[in-house]
């Protein structure tokens, strides 16, 4: 919501402000950087002083931040305290899945895991619908004062209800323990997962800077039909992981996985060969794509959280860390000014997913390697 709710302001704000579209546009950019590294300071936060202090730490100050946005006098006090927000906003992202790894095992956890994707596909549908509506009736500052309305709810509910959850805690300073994303390297079950699964999401996040170049720019879309064919995507990755909490009753994980992987190839194929013959041929390569992506993800996150028993803060924070770097480096590859864009987009989409397809069967096999000791949680679901 703190990112896609405001995308339709950023002009309204460029022009109130008499400030270059580009200097705008650092408030999204600064975000992602520091929600990005900041990620990386929760995770070990989270296992010296556990769970609890970093989700609610986290939700005051994008709440706080949010509402500093609002009453933002120019350009630099939005950018300044964009960043904050960014900051805030990686403590209950990076919490999610430490605290789902923490409660829930097995099949549960899986679960549980779907309908946060679900979720995730949700937010990107509503939240330019709900920004744009309200920059009908009301100043773009009631959209950041809505955001921390939603921040201050959530902070109240976790304040109520959520009890901690991490069973163990580490001693050592806070500098000292940003090495146990080291120690973590050295699970070579969680580093080669990590690596491997993190890919899939690539072509995902890369559809979403290359949506408004594609169906405006190069096929002179209106900005409802984007809005509608972008919604209609999001809409596929929410059924994607819907499906995922029918079918893994009936079918192993490993399957379920090479068959998202099979699809994903299938649908970036689709876009390398039919892509730049219409719109609606790129949107149902895409949506395919997309689908598969949603339906993959609980999966492979759940089988990523299996490999470790310590640290878990910084697993899952480093998880969430290298899926928005696998997504920015997608986006600058596909945003370049290419002179086939779309089939630059299609290798991507194609390459990704058939790496991880061609390198499945060594990492089942490495994953299916007793263990020599260390931080592995041993699993016989997973794998």
């Amino acid at each position: 919501m703190a990112t896609d709710m405001y995308l339709a302001a950023m002009p309204v704000i460029a022009r109130q402000w008499g400030a270059p579209d580009s200097r705008v546009a650092l408030s999204l950019v600064l975000w992602f950087a520091a929600f990005s590294v900041f990620l990386l300071v929760c995770g070990p936060l989270s296992d010296k002083y556990g769970r609890r202090p970093v989700l609610l730490g986290g939700l005051a100050l994008f709440a706080t931040a949010s509402l500093a946005c609002a009453l933002a006098g120019n350009v630099g006090q939005l950018i300044a305290f964009r960043i904050l927000q960014g900051i805030g906003a990686s403590g209950p992202s990076s919490m999610c899945m430490a605290i789902c790894r923490d409660r829930y095992e097995g099949d549960r956890r899986k679960h549980i895991l779907a309908w946060i994707g679900i979720i995730l596909g949700l937010t990107p549908m509503v939240a330019p619908m709900v920004g744009s509506l309200l920059l009908r009736f009301a100043s773009w500052r009631v959209i950041f004062a809505v955001q921390a309305g939603l921040g201050g709810l959530l902070l109240l509910a976790a304040w109520r209800f959520y009890r901690e959850t991490a069973a163990q805690r580490l001693a050592g300073r806070v500098l000292l323990l940003l090495g146990r994303y080291v120690h973590l390297a050295r699970n070579y079950r969680y580093a080669l997962s990590v690596t491997a699964m993190g890919l899939i999401v690539g072509p995902f996040f890369g559809f979403i800077a290359f949506a408004p170049v594609l169906y405006i720019q190069i096929y002179g879309l209106s900005n409802r039909t984007f809005s509608l064919l972008f919604g209609l995507n999001a809409l596929m990755g929410m059924c994607g992981a819907f499906v995922c909490t029918r079918v893994m009753r009936w079918l192993a994980d490993t399957r379920l996985l090479a068959i998202c992987l099979t699809g994903c190839v299938a649908g970036g194929v689709g876009i390398l060969v039919l892509g730049d013959r219409h719109y609606a041929a790129f949107a149902a390569a895409m949506c395919l794509i997309t689908f598969f992506v949603g339906m993959s993800r609980p999966l492979s996150n759940h089988l990523i959280l299996e490999q470790v028993r310590q640290d878990i803060g910084s697993a899952s924070s480093f998880l969430v860390f290298y899926q928005f770097l696998v997504g920015a480096v997608c986006m600058r590859i596909v945003t370049i000014s290419w002179t086939a864009p779309i089939r630059v987009f299609g290798l991507v989409a194609v390459l990704l997913p058939a790496l991880v397809l061609a390198f499945w069967p060594l990492l089942l096999r490495l994953l299916r390697t007793p263990p020599s000791g260390g931080n592995h949680h041993p699993s016989t679901n997973a794998v």
